[in-house]
């Protein structure tokens, strides 16, 4: 497969190299800025660079372009593009994305022939299967999982990256958490000496969850790979090893190729950002909150508009009728009149009848257009 490349996300470096030095694959253009181009730079690899970003991803011998670009709205507009343009597309997330961005990210895929792929962090879980998105561990011999990470610079970009690497190495355990408890600890001074967060599933959930700890603090000292360690009940315990130069182009090839993966990655994705939001409201709020998931797939956005405007219809129908009966008894109106108000009390069931076909004829275009 021939890729392109586009940004200024440095956590796209690892697949840049990855890629560089694959003999399957090629690098064929890259758009570089930034901090990316600057590590390209000292690293010393050899790339094909090109000025603009429609000259990476446009081109003609490309079969996919990985998105590396920290501006959100940006960011979208070359997901986009690329995609138009019959591309698979791999997305870097920017750090400070949203589950909006999410919500935008899946409405691209929904109208894409091609997959796209947000590159999450769990791809650097070692035991994690190529063909799945999550580890589906079995919580009945699980006591607990639990997480540390350092940080060597503690800025709100970085401290919210390493926030949502945290909560998607615990979310690819399978595990539904959805409650979020965050503490955060201050020196004098207000630097931040550490932030706890723990993932749970309600008291009143149907299957009980072990919890989730992500310890995250600031270190003089480089990071190191980590390890996402799981307590048994057994009082024995076991490491997955995060590997960070984890080999992912496989991955990214499998996942691409296959509509059902991209939608399940997507829908990982829109959990760990819904989870970090929770993360901040837990923070403002000094307690425990909520987590309330969104899907951000268009298909659903539709069936819940429609399941709205069906109860809506459904109660015209019935009260329209009533009305109907009620005038038609106590006031001598030509048949013409009656045949009009008869018109009109159907009309809008017929409408509604018509709509549900508007999504798959206008996905059912985006193919052939």
């Amino acid at each position: 497969m021939r890729f392109a490349i586009a940004g200024n996300n440095v956590t796209a470096f690892n697949v840049l190299r990855e890629l560089a030095g694959s003999s399957a694959h090629t690098l064929d253009r890259c758009a570089l800025s930034g901090e990316l181009a600057a590590a390209v730079i000292q690293a010393g690899i050899p790339l094909t660079l090109v000025t603009t970003v429609e000259d990476a991803l446009l081109a003609g011998d490309v079969d996919a372009v990985i998105v590396a670009i920290d501006d959100l709205d940006e960011s979208l507009r070359v997901v986009r593009a690329a995609s138009q343009a019959d591309r698979y597309v791999i997305v870097i997330p920017p750090a400070l994305c949203s589950p909006a961005y999410s919500f935008e990210l899946h409405l691209i895929l929904d109208e894409s022939r091609y997959g796209i792929m947000p590159l999450l962090p769990r791809t650097a879980i070692a035991e994690l299967p190529l063909t799945d998105v999550d580890l589906r561990l079995d919580e009945q011999p699980i006591r607990q999982l639990s997480i540390d990470l350092s940080l060597s610079q503690v800025s709100p970009a970085e401290l919210r990256a390493a926030v949502i690497q945290g909560l998607d190495y615990l979310a690819a355990s399978g595990f539904h958490f959805t409650q979020v408890t965050a503490l955060e600890s201050n020196a004098p001074d207000g630097s931040l000496l550490s932030r706890f967060i723990t993932l749970s599933a309600a008291t009143t959930a149907v299957k009980p969850l072990p919890p989730g700890t992500l310890t995250i603090k600031p270190s003089t000292v480089p990071p190191c790979e980590s390890v996402l360690q799981i307590s048994q009940n057994n009082a024995s315990s076991r490491n997955v090893c995060i590997v960070q130069s984890a080999n992912v182009v496989e991955r990214i090839v499998t996942v691409c190729q296959s509509r059902e993966l991209c939608g399940k990655w997507m829908e990982a994705f829109s959990v760990t950002l819904e989870l970090a939001e929770a993360v901040s409201k837990s923070l403002r709020r000094r307690r425990t909150v909520d987590v309330h998931f969104d899907s951000g797939s268009e298909k659903g956005v539709f069936k819940s508009q429609m399941t709205a405007m069906g109860c809506g219809v459904l109660i015209f129908m019935m009260l329209g009728m009533v009305a109907y009966l009620i005038v038609a008894q106590l006031v001598p109106l030509p048949n013409t009149i009656l045949h009009i108000l008869r018109i009109l009390w159907i009309t809008p069931l017929v409408l509604f009848l018509i709509a549900q076909v508007l999504l798959p004829l206008a996905r059912g275009r985006g193919r052939h257009g």
